[in-house]
């Protein structure tokens, strides 16, 4: 089954995304992702990517990896900008919980990547979410 892409495109599965050569930066510590909270979100975001790389047997979510507060500030700024919310996660605890950061398509974007059951992966990424704060750079849609 393939993914509509938010401009209507459809995206063919691929069996797996790309990994890049260069590892992960060793400095970099923390794992920032966009959000609104709502378990539905992530569980659809987390079954698309699955659809869409069948063959790599994962669910997974979209993040950015940072070494700074000013790093982090910048992909609230830029890449996270859509999102009202940022969910700062240390890349120790999310391995530590059997994640894994893959280091996927354009630097500094990651994959955090699991498998097993999505609900339970789900649940135990909410208990990480220790750091979620407002994006000061998100503009809310004229309404």
């Amino acid at each position: 089954m393939a993914d509509a892409r938010q401009d209507g495109a459809v995206l063919p599965p691929d069996p797996e995304p790309r990994i890049r050569r260069a590892p992960i930066p060793d400095d970099a510590v923390l794992v920032v992702r966009g959000d609104d909270l709502q378990l539905d979100t992530a569980r659809s975001q987390a079954e698309a990517f699955r659809r869409r790389f069948p063959v790599w047997q994962r669910w997974g979510l979209s993040a950015y990896y940072a070494r700074s507060e000013d790093e982090i500030n910048d992909l609230a700024e830029d890449q996270l900008e859509r999102f009202p919310l940022l969910v700062v996660l240390t890349i120790e605890r999310l391995i530590e919980a059997g994640f894994e950061i893959v280091p996927t398509f354009r630097t500094p974007h990651v994959t955090i990547a699991f498998d097993g059951d999505l609900d339970k992966g789900l649940a135990v990424l909410v208990e990480l979410a220790a750091d979620t704060r407002p994006n000061p750079y998100h503009e809310s849609e004229p309404g």
